[in-house]
């Protein structure tokens, strides 16, 4: 099949996961939860590297000295602590709001109380695959230190299509981050293409967000006032991206359970197979 008639079922499937968190909008408080959750990591980062300042700019360049002295691996620790964290937040709520999805495609009521439930329960794979990831992260982030981004992007985009299912995976079995991860690799391997087509249909919906806040603060700027105009453009889109990160967990769980036999009602086997190609 073309790649373009892929990137179209693609669309129509995202369309679908809109028409669910249309149905169901308290789904959308999960990605905005995971926002505020990262937004106070990086918050308790940046406000203890200048607690430590004393918001003196001469004393964070003497900590930063202090730090190079020490050598890379007090750098390094503190940026995989980071990632750690900041992983372990955005799969919780991940796992959390795919819970929720499995619920609809049940027949259930969803439920936020439940989701964060679920993944609290799950809590210990979860931040198992969040070392997992930091590791990788960390790994990445020198390679294009040492060998440029070219070779970093090539090898990022390898793991990200390989772990395209693992969050799914988490929600779906009580398995450990490595079988999870070679459960993803797996469906990846028999059924090449599937995230390639859909993956990419959903990013122009993020896209298409950015377009539509760009056009929102633009007119409302000229016709009432820039003051009003840009925190307006600025909330559509985080809104946009709300939708989005809510959309693809909806169609990733889609895609999942249709891997593994079991067809949501709500989205089309025939569609869903032709973006789920086998080589």
């Amino acid at each position: 099949m073309r790649i373009f008639d892929r990137l179209g079922r693609g669309w129509t499937l995202g369309l679908k996961s809109l028409e669910i968190i249309g149905q169901h909008p308290k789904l959308l408080l999960f990605p905005v939860l995971s926002g505020v959750a990262l937004l106070a990591v990086l918050l308790s980062f940046g406000g203890a590297f200048l607690g430590l300042a004393g918001f003196n700019p001469a004393a964070m360049e003497a900590i930063a000295d202090k730090m190079s002295q020490v050598g890379n691996v007090v750098f390094f620790a503190v940026i995989f602590i980071f990632y750690l964290i900041s992983y372990f937040v955005i799969v919780f709520f991940n796992v959390a709001l795919v819970h929720n999805a499995r619920l609809i495609f049940a027949g259930e009521e969803p439920s936020i109380q439940a989701g964060i439930a679920f993944s609290a329960s799950r809590a210990h794979q979860i931040l198992a695959w969040a070392a997992v990831a930091a590791t990788v992260g960390l790994v990445l982030q020198t390679i294009e230190d040492k060998l440029g981004g070219l070779v970093s992007g090539l090898l990022g985009f390898a793991w990200s299509m390989a772990t395209y299912f693992v969050v799914p995976t988490l929600a779906a079995e009580d398995i450990g981050p490595i079988d999870a991860l070679k459960r993803s690799a797996q469906v990846i391997r028999e059924r090449w293409g599937e995230s390639l087509g859909a993956g990419f249909s959903l990013g122009l919906f993020s896209l298409l967000g950015f377009v539509i806040a760009m056009i929102t603060g633009a007119v409302v700027s000229i016709a009432i006032h820039p003051g009003l105009g840009i925190p307006l453009g600025i909330l559509t889109f985080l809104l946009s991206l709300v939708v989005n990160s809510a959309a693809r967990n909806i169609f990733l769980t889609a895609a999942y359970e249709h891997t593994q036999g079991h067809t949501p009602d709500a989205f089309d086997a025939e569609t869903l197979d032709g973006i789920f190609m086998r080589k």
